[in-house]
């Protein structure tokens, strides 16, 4: 027998022998944190995304991510019940953010940590240049790292300095002096402009704690301070926010981001604008739009946006100035059933439904996402609902353009402010959403995208398309009467949303919820090769 068929034979054994990683280790982590607080000079990176300043708000904080502030720009982000306030010039890196750890790297800079809980606690770590510190119980702690040192301060809680097995006492702080001695020195918890501000930061923002939500929920603590809790006799706790603008709608004032694992992400622009985007469901009563948490979880799941989506590639939407291919979304409803549209095994399904259909556990289990047809969503057909974007206002990406609309059957179409002082009003188009006038042909696999007969419009070269398979169990239901509708503005004060690295218009549908295909990178220009003195 040759060497290369043996060879191949162990390979194949090795491959047999080893065992099936389970389905839950492909599960993207249900814990997040987020940027509660975001100044001019702050920067997020994450993926291939860069915020600067206020547009850092409210993104989600995951492995990978890099938060860094110029000088005076003090910021904060939240991982749950878990505070993280950074001073200015200081750089932290999310190591990893998983159901099972927090790890931390301080690169450079200050940073006070607020750990409320002790199973919190347990999980986080923070390291440094100089040493690793790990936390026996929930406090406030604080590290410094500038001129080759590192410093840890307690100033409430302890901790253990893991390289040297120091504990760390409240109100102590110990200098790591480096050298081959591990030198050390220890004093009194520092105290200085940073602390107060996080003092200040903690007065100002200080609430009994919410017994409608977890304090696990990442961004829980901008609820009570911008909206008003109500119980309901049909869906339990419901939140109303304080004020939003007019013709606004969940989902409608923000923008689009492609974060790994999830894929598409919402990013709001409300400052309380994380958690009912995250987590729960949508409501309309009385008027008015409310957000319904569901059952209490002391840990919820995370998803990257609780929306079904409508459209397709090459389906247009009627404009003043022509015709562009349309993309849209809405908000799901209570007892609605989420399917992610990433990879996620049954029991990822199980808890992200659990809290908000009691019947979770058996749909999930036994239904795939198409089944249980003839059953339409709450707001599918609701223009106060629907935010409908043209494919060239995705393609721009940018926070200026008035993209996000919504197809309103009565209000003429608005004309939006432009952006920045004395500038001159933005024409907007008018939109009208054109249903098809004969029965749809079923699309190849290729073009089987974002399904819904509600805005099933004009396809390339007039004939009309409309995939098999809906989204959310809507194959079987009767085709809606057509509907020609003007679409109006995101209002004026309010900027409108954007998708972030968007301008690709593929959408993918693999029988869950369907949403735009991850954008495509761009052909980067090769390095151009410079002679070395050899060479010249």
């Amino acid at each position: 027998m040759s060497s290369i068929v043996k060879c191949l034979l162990l390979g194949l054994a090795l491959l047999a022998a080893k065992p099936a990683l389970p389905a839950e280790e492909s599960d993207p982590p249900g814990r997040v944190g987020r940027v509660s607080l975001a100044t001019e000079n702050t920067r997020l990176r994450i993926g291939d995304h860069v915020a600067q300043g206020g547009t850092a708000l409210n993104w989600p904080l995951t492995t990978g991510a890099i938060l860094q502030t110029g000088s005076g720009a003090r910021s904060e982000a939240r991982i749950g019940s878990t505070i993280l306030r950074i001073d200015g010039n200081s750089e932290i890196e999310f190591v990893e953010v998983s159901d099972g750890r927090i790890w931390l790297r301080l690169h450079g800079g200050s940073l006070l940590m607020t750990l409320n809980h002790a199973e919190q606690a347990a999980e986080t770590t923070l390291d440094t240049p100089d040493g690793r510190l790990r936390f026996e119980a929930p406090g406030i702690y604080r590290a410094d790292v500038a001129g080759g040192t590192t410093a840890f301060s307690a100033y409430a809680g302890a901790a253990v300095v893991a390289d040297l097995g120091l504990p760390l006492h409240r109100g102590e702080r110990v200098l790591l002096l480096g050298g081959a001695n591990r030198n050390y020195l220890l004093g009194a918890a520092a105290q200085d402009a940073f602390r107060q501000w996080a003092l200040d930061q903690d007065q100002v923002h200080a609430a009994p704690p919410n017994r409608y939500v977890s304090p696990e929920m990442t961004g829980h603590e901008a609820l009570d301070r911008n909206g008003t809790w109500h119980e309901t006799g049909e869906y339990g706790a419901a939140w109303f926010p304080h004020a939003v603008p007019a013709g606004w709608a969940p989902y409608r004032m923000g923008r689009w981001a492609w974060i790994p694992p999830w894929g598409w992400t919402w990013i709001d622009q409300a400052p309380w604008g994380f958690a009912p985007f995250h987590y729960g469901r949508w409501v309309r009563m009385g008027g008015r739009w409310a957000w319904l948490p569901g059952a209490y979880v002391a840990r919820p799941i995370y998803a990257p946006a609780l929306v079904a989506w409508l459209g397709q590639p090459g389906w247009n939407v009627s404009l003043s100035l022509g015709s562009a291919p349309a993309v849209g979304w809405y908000p799901l409803g209570p007892h609605e059933i989420y399917y992610p549209h990433y990879r996620s095994s049954v029991r990822h399904l199980r808890h992200l439904n659990r809290s908000h259909n009691p019947h979770a556990e058996r749909i999930v289990s036994t239904s795939p996402p198409h089944a249980e047809q003839g059953r339409t969503h709450a707001h599918r057909h609701r223009h106060e609902a629907v935010t409908v974007a043209p494919k060239q206002a995705v393609r721009s990406a940018t926070p200026e353009t008035p993209a996000f609309r919504s197809p309103s059957p009565s209000a003429p179409p608005s004309v939006p402010r432009a952006q920045g002082d004395g500038a001159k009003p933005a024409a907007l188009p008018a939109v009208t959403i054109t249903a098809p006038a004969t029965p749809p042909t079923r699309p190849s696999e290729r073009e089987r995208t974002v399904p819904e007969r509600s805005v099933a419009v004009v396809a390339p070269g007039g004939k009309p398309h409309h995939p098999s398979g809906e989204m959310h169990r809507h194959a079987a239901e009767p085709r809606p009467t057509p509907l020609p509708r003007p679409v109006t503005a995101v209002p004026a004060q309010a900027q409108p949303a954007t998708l972030i690295g968007a301008g690709r218009e593929a959408v993918s549908h693999n029988g869950r919820n369907a949403m735009p295909a991850k954008p495509r990178e761009e052909p980067r220009e090769r390095a151009r090769h410079k002679p070395g003195p050899a060479e010249r």
